[in-house]
């Protein structure tokens, strides 16, 4: 149970009999199916349909029909995700998988990740539970981790995990923002990325089975939210699935790009990156402005060297 870190004050829990503790702050640790299973924060029962004893159920049935609408299959999608993980050389992986949902996922990670330890998660622990007794057979208990809490306020350090995963419900967090931003605090750098949900393709906006498809359920009006995403990153790739009904992101987590602001342009302004940017001043008389580009020309540098020459030569008197 050590794995779990509480972020606020950047100490792991520690496990206190049926409790993880982390300063004054105590967690429950429940049995699910032979799983010791903290639980951070549980979603309201009957909250909505994802909170019910049935829950599990009415998921099966919800995709059954998407699936049927639109021609795929679950095969087909669990293959789709899995294959869309960008690549990552770390060996061997921790995978998260936030939203699990009744776990329709993770025998396909398993089976592409046979040596990864997995941390699992969703914040409805009716869901959570049906998720491990239907793959009781695949997970053990060496290799998975369960808990119940809020994938917007995950109990994980930073850059903790070598992919990070999540299809379906992220348009339902309280804060997508806070949502995304989590999932990429704790990716590692060169992590992967996986997130997607409902949301019609922009160039499906004006064909009116956009319309028909959001009379039936609103969610298809979401829209890909990767402006969320915290800089920076590589490999970005965005693309949508189910006849380009729901979008689909991936990408690696990366570091602040190489860029020299202080490259000095060629050409009659001059200036860099740099003092474009920063060094910008108020404006003037446009007759000064003209006699000084024309001034900065006579003596054969850039206007933004001649500016800087005479201010130098004044303040320095």
């Amino acid at each position: 149970m050590i794995d779990y870190y509480y972020t606020k004050t950047r100490e792991p829990f520690i496990e206190t009999g049926q409790f993880l503790s982390s300063g004054d702050l105590r967690f429950p640790v429940e049995n699910i199916l032979g799983f010791r299973v903290p639980i951070f924060k549980r979603q309201i029962a009957d909250l909505n349909e994802f909170s019910r004893v049935d829950a599990a159920a009415i998921h099966d049935n919800a995709l059954k029909w998407l699936h049927e609408v639109h021609g795929s299959s679950e095969d087909w999608l669990r293959l789709k995700l899995v294959s869309e993980i960008p690549q990552v050389n770390n060996d061997p992986l921790k995978i998260l998988v936030t939203s699990c949902g009744a776990g329709n996922d993770l025998r396909y990670l398993l089976s592409r990740y046979s040596n990864a330890k997995f941390f699992v998660q969703d914040i409805a622990q009716e869901m959570l539970q049906a998720a491990i007794a239907r793959n009781l057979d695949i997970v053990g208990q060496s290799q998975f981790n369960f808990s119940v809490c809020d994938a917007c306020e995950l109990p994980f350090g930073d850059d903790t995990f070598d992919i990070v995963f999540h299809f379906g419900g992220i348009n339902l967090f309280a804060d997508v923002k806070k949502g995304i931003e989590e999932m990429h605090r704790v990716a590692k750098v060169g992590g992967a990325v996986l997130f997607g949900d409902e949301g019609i393709a922009p160039y499906l906006y004006n064909d009116e089975i956009s319309k028909v498809l959001i009379k039936n359920n609103s969610l298809y009006a979401s829209r890909c939210p990767y402006h969320f995403i915290p800089p920076f990153v590589d490999n970005f790739k965005l693309q949508y699935l189910f006849n380009n009904c729901f979008y689909l992101v991936t990408y690696n987590k990366g570091i602040a790009p190489n860029i020299d602001v202080d490259v000095v342009h060629a050409g009659k302004r001059g200036g860099s990156l740099r003092t474009r940017y920063f060094g910008q001043l108020e404006g003037v008389d446009p007759e000064l402005r003209d006699r000084i580009f024309e001034k900065a020309a006579q003596a054969g540098v850039s206007r933004v060297e001649f500016i800087e020459s005479v201010l130098r030569a004044e303040l320095s008197k």
